[in-house]
């Protein structure tokens, strides 16, 4: 059964409005909500989807509290409240998909190339809600017959980000600001970044394809800090200054083999890093 409309929940945050272009390209209705529209922390506001969620619909929850916000108990519990009343809405209901949009962060350091048999080992509050919202939402379909999908996504980066997490949104935020950045140590660290509609076009695949379980999003291709330093470098017209700041913990890496996900969205192309990379440091006004 083909799906003819999918609503969004998070539809204004980075992922969220990208997703809401993205599903937008397909041909189907597409409904996004936000926090002013829908506010996840009280279960009677969910009421605002009363007669939208059918057999033919597809719901993808977005919304969160990311770290930036706090890694504290307030916030794990916030995120946890709004996934508990998504979750209780969607088991009196049965829809075509419930697509939850997770993080690679419940996912510890200790194995490398990660995969989706790799076991979560979730480290922090904001990787803890993570975890428990995708085992929430997969309980809830199994009690209410919706399938669900859990995507756990890598360092997304691109123009819209809002949060500046470390490395290139951080980079192109601190450049506009300064002509400066901040670098942990030397940089060693490795990390997959997805440009933002990158992700959104994977995801759009395989909603449309109503595919089940649990998928990484990621390129497969790790690169260190020090290395997109120097990209950037390269790609602006004025010398960047590097601060050298003490690292925080170990140097850890984060790499991916993303055979599931080729297997599931073989047309997948990815942006080249570089030209990812120029559309962020623009969007930032950092060239």
């Amino acid at each position: 059964m083909t799906l003819r409309r999918i609503v969004v929940l998070g539809a204004s945050g980075h992922v969220g409005g990208a997703l809401v272009r993205a599903f937008g390209t397909r041909g189907v209705e597409v409904i996004g909500h936000s926090s002013t529209t829908i506010d996840l922390r009280r279960p009677e506001a969910l009421g605002a989807l009363d007669g939208m969620l059918d057999p033919e619909t597809a719901l993808v929850l977005v919304s969160a509290l990311t770290p930036d916000k706090g890694q504290s108990v307030d916030t794990f519990m916030t995120n946890l409240t709004m996934v508990a009343n998504v979750t209780r809405y969607l088991e009196q209901r049965r829809a075509g998909l419930c697509a939850y949009v997770s993080s690679d962060a419940v996912y510890g350091f200790d194995i490398n190339p990660v995969d989706e048999t790799t076991p979560a080992a979730p480290a922090g509050y904001y990787a803890l809600a993570k975890y428990a919202g995708e085992r929430l939402v997969q309980l809830a379909g199994t009690s209410g017959g919706t399938p669900v999908l859990v995507l756990r996504l890598t360092g997304v980066y691109g123009p819209g980000d809002p949060h500046g997490a470390y490395g290139p949104n951080a980079f192109a935020r601190s450049l506009a600001r300064e002509r400066g950045l901040r670098l942990f140590g030397s940089g060693e660290e490795e990390r997959d970044h997805i440009y933002v509609d990158d992700a959104a076009q994977i995801i759009g695949s395989l909603v449309a394809a109503r595919a089940t379980g649990i998928f990484n999003i990621a390129t497969g291709e790790s690169r260190a800090f020090g290395d997109i330093v120097e990209t950037i470098r390269a790609l602006v017209p004025y010398e960047v200054k590097v601060t050298s700041v003490p690292r925080k913990g170990p140097v850890t890496h984060r790499r991916y083999d993303i055979a599931r996900l080729r297997q599931a969205v073989p047309q997948m192309v990815f942006t080249p890093f570089k030209d990812g990379l120029r559309a962020t440091l623009a969007a930032f006004g950092a060239v």
